[in-house]
């Protein structure tokens, strides 16, 4: 009998285990579907331009997969959400979607979350202008993107990552490195060809032939280059249909090229017909970019209430905690409260006979004080106008101090001797005709006009020379045709 008990018993124990092993299963997996379709929605919301929608259901999304220690699919949600910070130029929250998806790489590290860190961090980085960072974690990304197996299963479209190397090249080097850059461009239109949907498609292409054409102009092959963009607008008339805010940026640079090339061949008619629409373009985009700062403005609130709300809970902790303290504290001031008026007034007469005591005598010196500010002020006056130090003499006296830490090197006097010799007026126009020219940019420029060798000034600056190659190509790259970067 107490046998047949105690295997009944077992067959007990053993049933509500696994009722309760299935039931915590099913649990966990619908609330990963949950999350699923959380993300989904969002994707569908980024699309339509609700950005602060998208965040905060990428934010539940991704609550939902740490519980479920699902490290892979939180990657993908902190990869959209960078995603979309740099759609709206968000620098800031998009560097800190690079950091937690580093964190979640070494912490748990699978070729997904390599992936989304990589891709993220080299968009980001090429945001900053740090672009050898951007190609480092390029070549990373392209290394993750290559192990995974259907990366359409993970909405992720591998064109982009082909793509940004080859814009890296193109870009960043002076003279680009067109090899790189066309085995790249060649990559890209290879995973074109398995491209789940016809938007992914003709997007990723619009940017493939794009930088195609640059190619073909840059051997001057006009007549290429031309046929290139001309296909490139055809296709950006198509997209348009569909989603008529994604194009903007690539139809002004579109009129931008074809207008450029037919100044070079001297074809003046077409030119002008193509800068006018390179205006109408710029109003569009102003226009949209005005929206998306509202949107930027938007998602932050959001994002920022979310985080507020559970600050909130803890704060109503703190504050009946401190209620209570503040209660107490007022019981025992009660008892100093009559010592304190006593002092404070004994204080209030000794301040207030202090204060008469010495009214002349402040008055004189604010009268005297007056009259050595009124001499300063004409004094300073003067000086401007005999004057003129700029802030590019004291940039000049600068590396001319630097430069003299290096007294062993061959190139240093003479180095010194060009800078002390420069027209600084001559400088001066020439940093008026750049473009966003920022004090690294000066720095360099003055090496530049001072005849330093770019092996000398990557040696100066404790840099690679290529890294003075890319700085260069860069810098020419904010001058115009007319007034062009001379060195």
């Amino acid at each position: 009998m107490k046998n047949i008990i105690l295997h009944i018993t077992r067959l007990i124990a053993v049933f509500v285990f696994l009722f309760l092993v299935n039931h915590i299963t099913y649990g966990s997996s619908v609330s990963v579907l949950k999350a699923d379709s959380l993300r989904r929605e969002a994707l569908h919301d980024i699309d339509e331009g609700r950005a602060a929608d998208a965040q905060n259901k990428l934010i539940e999304a991704y609550e939902i997969y740490e519980k479920a220690g699902d490290w892979d699919k939180m990657s993908l949600c902190l990869y959209e959400r960078a995603i979309d910070y740099m759609n709206i130029q968000d620098l800031m929250n998009m560097g800190e979607q690079a950091e937690l998806l580093c964190e979640l790489s070494v912490d748990h590290p699978s070729v997904m979350t390599r992936y989304n860190y990589h891709s993220v961090a080299s968009g980001y980085y090429s945001h900053i202008d740090s672009i050898d960072l951007a190609i480092q974690h390029g070549w990373g990304a392209v290394h993750a993107l290559e192990q995974i197996e259907n990366p359409y299963d993970y909405n992720i479209v591998p064109v982009w990552s082909y793509y940004n190397l080859a814009f890296f090249y193109d870009m960043y080097f002076n003279p680009p490195q067109v090899d790189s850059v066309r085995y790249y461009l060649a990559k890209s239109r290879e995973v074109l060809k398995d491209s789940r949907t016809r938007k992914d498609s003709i997007e990723g292409l619009i940017s493939v032939v794009d930088l195609e054409a640059w190619q073909e102009y840059y051997e001057k092959d006009y007549t290429n280059a031309e046929r290139m963009m001309l296909e490139v607008i055809d296709m950006i008339d198509t997209v348009a249909k569909v989603s008529p805010n994604t194009v903007i940026t690539e139809r002004g640079e579109a009129y931008k090229f074809l207008a450029m090339i037919y100044e070079e061949q001297g074809r003046w008619q077409d030119a002008l017909r193509y800068y006018k629409l390179v205006i109408e373009n710029n109003n569009i985009r102003y226009d949209l970019d005005k929206r998306l700062a509202l949107q930027k403005v938007q998602t932050q609130y959001e994002v920022d209430k979310h985080k507020i709300e559970i600050h909130n809970q803890q704060l109503t902790i703190e504050r009946n905690k401190l209620e209570l303290e503040q209660l107490n504290q007022k019981n025992r001031a009660n008892q100093w409260l009559l010592i304190a008026l006593s002092s404070w007034l004994i204080i209030v007469c000794a301040v207030v006979l202090v204060l008469y005591l010495r009214k002349k005598n402040i008055e004189s010196r604010l009268y005297e004080a007056a009259l050595e500010a009124d001499n300063m002020r004409h004094t300073i006056t003067d000086l401007k106008q005999k004057t003129n130090v700029e802030p590019i003499q004291l940039m000049v006296d600068e590396l001319i101090s630097q430069l003299q830490t290096f007294a062993k090197r061959d190139y240093v006097q003479r180095a010194i001797v060009e800078l002390q010799n420069l027209d600084l007026a001559h400088i001066q126009v020439l940093l008026e005709h750049g473009k966003k020219i920022t004090t690294m940019d000066k720095r360099y420029i003055l090496c530049f006009a001072a005849n330093m060798s770019v092996e000398d000034i990557a040696e100066f600056m404790s840099l690679e020379p290529a890294s003075v190659y890319t700085v260069r190509y860069r810098i020419r790259k904010k001058f115009s045709s007319q007034y062009p970067f001379p060195y």
